[in-house]
């Protein structure tokens, strides 16, 4: 009988570890999931991205990327050799506010990681508030003091977050 009583406590262990592993399985995947949500969305030049805000639904995308001259009458500009000129276009779907993506809401890197000063480089397109539905473009500019030709531009929501909404990466 002792013999008996052991194998069906050995049985009943067995298909207990058998279940937890199982469930343990199914767990995983969900939690894989939830980091997936949570990533940052990378896009490509013309990639439209929609966000939403406690206010409401709108979409950004970068229009071109090009390299400029500095040209600053800003006596404050930072250095640069040369400057990155990021167009980009926001689309207000249903914010009744009104909505405006000013330069604050980017920030730029370098080939090599270092995050680039913002250039105030003459002739930007300035950014305009639109109402519901409307749709505008406007631009912002990065100092480049060496010579890659590559940009990652962080788009983000919340100006005080340390996580992105959106990466964009251009070469030229």
């Amino acid at each position: 009988m002792n013999r008996k009583f052991i194998i069906i406590c050995v049985s009943i262990f067995a298909v207990g570890l058998f279940i937890v592993a199982i469930v343990a399985g199914l767990k995983k995947p969900q939690e894989k999931d939830n980091d997936n949500a949570k990533a940052t969305e990378e896009t490509s030049l013309e990639d439209e991205i929609t966000l939403k805000s406690q206010e409401g639904n709108y979409s950004v995308k970068i229009t071109a990327v090009f390299e400029a001259e500095p040209n600053s009458t800003d006596e404050n500009a930072p250095k640069a050799e040369r400057v990155a000129v990021v167009v980009y276009e926001y689309k207000n779907t249903d914010i009744t506010d009104g909505l405006s993506i000013g330069n604050t809401h980017f920030k730029a890197y370098d080939k090599r990681g270092k995050e680039l000063k913002q250039y105030p480089q003459n002739g930007l397109f300035e950014p305009s508030e639109i109402g519901e539905s409307g749709v505008f473009t406007a631009s912002v500019a990065f100092a480049l003091n060496n010579d890659n030709n590559y940009l990652k531009i962080e788009y983000y929501n919340d100006t005080a977050s340390k996580k992105p909404d959106a990466t964009f990466e251009q070469t030229w």
